[in-house]
């Protein structure tokens, strides 16, 4: 029998009637012959209501706590689906992260799985029932729980699709699959059948909501084919694999927008060796991502170091970098040398299509000039362009790039990549080599 790993996100199982559906989906598979494993989220803003709760009792609560309490977000949930499952007539069986084998390091708040022991879950499958998992969560060796960070579960539903050979991974959401764009903030955003791993990794990193990066890594590492569908509504979705045939004729696949930038600025710093880990280590060792990283000689032997990371990260990351900086040069009064600012945001185009084609920055940076936007700085990647704005900005750049990449229609998609590849589109197919 072949196995399918389905993962229902927050807002799928908001309530009796939306857990129904899911469990209809689930109900739908093993009528087809499948073998099931469910991962759940915690139920809506069940995470955000117990961080709000945890902050009215405390103004600095511990790591170690805050995991304790948001587990329960996810047990409330496996419990609900299992019982719903049983109303309908199928075993099912609900399993925390520590109950079904899901090892992880010790970091509160942001761990990452390090292995899974498939014994109980397998003996379930073997039993006929139907494990319904805890997602977002997993147990230490010294068993202690820890959550996965934010998307987490996620990350769960790879992991288990590649620990027990799934066929495939259904991540179920309030969205058709992935578009060209949030289709909230862009009305004309239209769905991708097929995304390359690379191409919604980069997204996703960049501010695309639907996957979490950690598990498209997990799905492009382990070869897991990833398809993300609508809950409530039927649909084909968008499949996440390693090669879509459409790759090399297509310039530009999504623009995402990630809001709630937060910038911090290291001045007069030594420009000497070790300098740069010295300041980036610390936040390395906090489990803490850093995006782009600029660095600036203002005058002979001093440096600027100038980097974002998300905003609810910087009340942890300022400590440990004025930290750093007190250590590299003496205070300068009347400050340390360091600003921190909010207010930013990222654009970003991202495409298989740049690996092999230019003109795609100069197209970015037009659109936004032409909409009078200003860019604070830029980051490029292989697949990937992504310019700083004032937050303010944000939607407004998404639209005017969106736009002028021609993602609205494939038509228009058309006549953008032959600006840009100078060469009609190739015709659907197999790959070519290049």
């Amino acid at each position: 029998m072949s196995l399918v790993v389905q993962k229902f996100g927050g807002s799928s199982v908001a309530d009796a009637g939306r857990m129904h559906r899911c469990a209809r989906r689930v109900a739908d598979a093993r009528a087809s012959g499948k073998r099931v494993v469910v991962v759940v989220s915690a139920r809506g803003d069940t995470t955000d209501d117990l961080l709000e709760l945890a902050g009215q009792v405390s103004q600095s609560p511990s790591k170690r706590e805050i995991d304790q309490l948001l587990a329960s977000g996810e047990q409330v949930s496996i419990a609900l689906m299992a019982m719903t499952l049983h109303g309908m007539g199928y075993d099912a069986v609900s399993l925390t992260g520590a109950q079904c084998g899901i090892k992880a390091e010790s970091l509160h708040t942001r761990a990452r799985i390090t292995g899974i022991d498939q014994a109980r879950l397998q003996r379930e499958l073997d039993a006929d029932r139907i494990p319904v998992v805890a997602g977002f969560q997993a147990v230490t060796d010294d068993g202690e729980v820890v959550t996965l960070g934010r998307g987490g579960s996620d990350t769960t539903a790879v992991a288990l699709a590649a620990a027990l050979k799934a066929d495939v991974c259904e991540i179920y959401t309030d969205v058709d699959g992935i578009f060209t764009a949030d289709p909230r903030l862009v009305p004309d955003a239209r769905r991708r059948d097929c995304l390359t791993y690379d191409e919604i990794l980069e997204a996703a990193s960049l501010g695309t909501k639907v996957m979490h990066p950690r598990a498209v890594e997990l799905g492009k590492k382990f070869g897991v084919p990833i398809r993300v569908l609508h809950s409530q509504q039927d649909g084909k979705g968008t499949l996440i694999a390693a090669e879509d045939p459409a790759m090399e004729s297509r310039v530009v696949s999504s623009v995402a927008l990630k809001n709630d930038v937060g910038r911090i600025m290291i001045r007069d710093l030594p420009n000497a060796p070790g300098v740069q880990s010295a300041v980036f280590a610390p936040v390395a060792a906090a489990g803490i991502s850093v995006d782009d990283i600029i660095q600036d000689e203002p005058a002979p032997g001093r440096i600027t170091l100038t980097f974002t990371v998300d905003r609810a990260d910087l009340a942890e990351v300022r400590p440990l970098v004025e930290a750093a900086a007190g250590r590299l040069r003496p205070p300068t009064p009347p400050d340390n040398g360091v600003t921190v600012s909010t207010g930013y945001c990222k654009v970003s185009a991202v495409g298989a299509g740049m690996r092999s084609h230019s003109g795609v920055a100069s197209l970015m940076f037009k659109a936004l000039a032409d909409q009078g936007i200003k860019i604070e700085n830029i980051t490029t990647s292989e697949i990937g362009i992504s310019c700083i704005l004032a937050e303010y900005d944000g939607p407004r750049a998404l639209r005017a790039v969106h736009e002028a990449f021609g993602l609205s229609s494939a038509q228009a998609e058309d006549r953008v990549a032959q600006v840009v590849i100078g060469a009609p589109r190739a015709p659907s197919g197999p790959a070519r080599a290049r």
